[in-house]
């Protein structure tokens, strides 16, 4: 009998032991590709991959198109921008994992005036931020940047902040 117990306590140790390893495991798995969208902030998509354990690469695509308005104060402008946010996860804790982030990215706007020119800038950002894992595959995030802008607009630095859902394959 003592023998079928300590059997029963070893299984049963393990068992919860594999159980609490298996739900520690916040991220991704390494190689996982994902979809972010910015629900406040920037807009626009992000194709986040897991690169390794601690560093997710997600290339970002926007645009912006406004439509005329009788004031023209729009007057049709288009914005379109590419570019490349890493976040660097620092630390995992309960179901929240803290991140350090980046940016580095291209815009350009223009609009229907004949007698305005488009205009091409630079961005680049550091910033730092949470995600808030729902489930492995789900998650929403939101980190606080500070950007640098240059180019064909007036150079300016920045303080932006975003929300984000994303959902992993």
């Amino acid at each position: 009998m003592k023998l079928v117990n300590k059997i029963t306590a070893i299984t049963v140790t393990l068992l919860i032991g594999f159980a609490i390893n298996a739900q520690a495991q916040l991220l991704p798995e390494t190689g996982s590709l994902g979809i972010r969208a910015n629900l406040a902030g920037q807009p626009s998509i992000e194709v986040p991959y897991m690169f390794n354990e601690t560093l997710s690469i997600a290339p970002y695509l926007g645009f912006t198109i406004f439509s005329d308005s009788d004031d023209n104060t729009n007057d049709g402008s288009k914005t379109f921008s590419v570019g490349v946010m890493p976040r660097y996860y620092m630390s995992e804790m309960d179901m929240i994992a803290i991140y350090a982030t980046g940016n580095l990215g291209i815009s350009s706007s223009s609009n229907n005036n004949p007698n305005s020119n488009s205009v091409t800038n630079f961005t680049l950002g550091v910033g730092y931020g949470a995600e808030f894992f729902i489930s492995k595959n789900f998650s929403f995030s939101t980190d606080a940047n500070l950007n640098l802008r240059a180019g064909d607009s007036q150079t300016r630095i920045g303080t932006a902040a975003r929300v984000s859902a994303s959902i992993y394959f």
